[in-house]
């Protein structure tokens, strides 16, 4: 059996790179098509969920994708997913090209924007959307464990596996 050659390393991550490039590409066509079908009256929640278990796309992705295609076209950066034009959305047009613009300069990974823009939104005074208020929550609760001592981290641990990331019952762990 003849083994192909190897691509040289530059040959191979260029590929890489390419199949990244097709990757964004494919979900700002399909942040596209999402708001012409909203345009035309076919996407409603029932649209949602039909996307949901006809494309193969969870629920959550289909949220951000929608939710970045309100970034227009020429706002877009290209070196960046949609996941992180969805964290900037909400902010105001100028604020948005000027934190996508670090992102990309900076090689932000999507967690390192999220922060910042949550870090712009409270020296802004601005309040969190309704549709953020995941975001807002879970920086109430990274707070919330940073100020608590080891111990407290460990029994908290313990109690959230236990309820299996569900509702923890505070009389039931504290008892």
């Amino acid at each position: 059996m003849i083994e192909p050659a190897a691509a040289p390393i530059d040959a191979w991550v260029s590929r890489g790179r390419a199949l990244a490039a097709q990757r964004r590409d494919v979900d700002w066509a399909i942040a596209d098509w999402m708001v012409e079908g909203k345009a035309a009256g076919h996407l409603d929640q029932a649209g949602f969920d039909f996307l949901a278990d006809n494309l193969g796309i969870g629920p959550a992705k289909l949220k951000l994708i929608h939710k970045a295609a309100a970034i227009p076209a020429h706002m877009r950066d290209t070196s960046l997913t949609v996941e992180h034009h969805a964290i900037v959305a909400s902010l105001p047009k100028d604020e948005q090209l000027t934190m996508l613009h670090q992102a990309s300069r900076d090689h932000w990974k999507v967690p390192d924007l999220r922060e910042a823009v949550t870090q712009w939104r409270y020296q802004h005074g601005e309040n969190f959307e309704d549709e953020d208020i995941d975001t807002h929550l879970s920086s109430l609760i990274i707070r919330a464990w940073n100020r608590g001592t080891k111990a407290a981290r460990q029994l908290f641990m313990e109690q959230a596996n236990i309820a299996n990331l569900g509702v923890i019952d505070e009389d039931q762990a504290n008892g």
